[in-house]
């Protein structure tokens, strides 16, 4: 019986400029997420909730960032993004799995803003101190 290979990071590249993380797997796979994919799709309890209905429509993170990448163990990262938010715990099950379905969760979500008549770009917009 052959066992089946457990999808594991063998980079993860931020490029800042694009707001962007590439992320290429022992599968040979490689997958680009953009920084508000990744934030509107965080997996942690504030953003899913416990069940499915308690989930929440991120809106308005087009121009959020990731400051910081943290690793948890050998199975996961932390992302920190530009708007505060740094709950989300990235399994690499959840990247991978975000990764291989990005089109259609992508699509959803952006059904799911028009929908609700949510914006991508933020309605309110930092004042930062001198």
């Amino acid at each position: 019986m052959s066992q089946i290979r457990q999808p594991i990071p063998t980079e993860i590249r931020q490029i800042r400029s694009e707001k962007r993380l590439e992320i290429a797997w022992n599968t040979g796979e490689k997958f680009s997420y953009t920084t508000e994919y990744l934030r509107t799709h965080c997996p942690c309890a504030d953003c899913q909730g416990h069940t499915p209905d308690q989930a929440k429509l991120i809106d308005g993170k087009q121009d959020v960032d990731v400051g910081s990448i943290i690793p948890v163990g050998h199975y996961a990262i932390k992302l920190v993004f530009s708007d505060g938010h740094d709950t989300g715990v990235f399994s690499w099950e959840t990247l991978y799995e975000l990764g291989e379905h990005q089109e259609v969760f992508w699509k959803t979500y952006l059904d799911k803003l028009q929908h609700h008549g949510k914006r991508r770009k933020a309605n309110v917009f930092p004042i930062k101190a001198l």
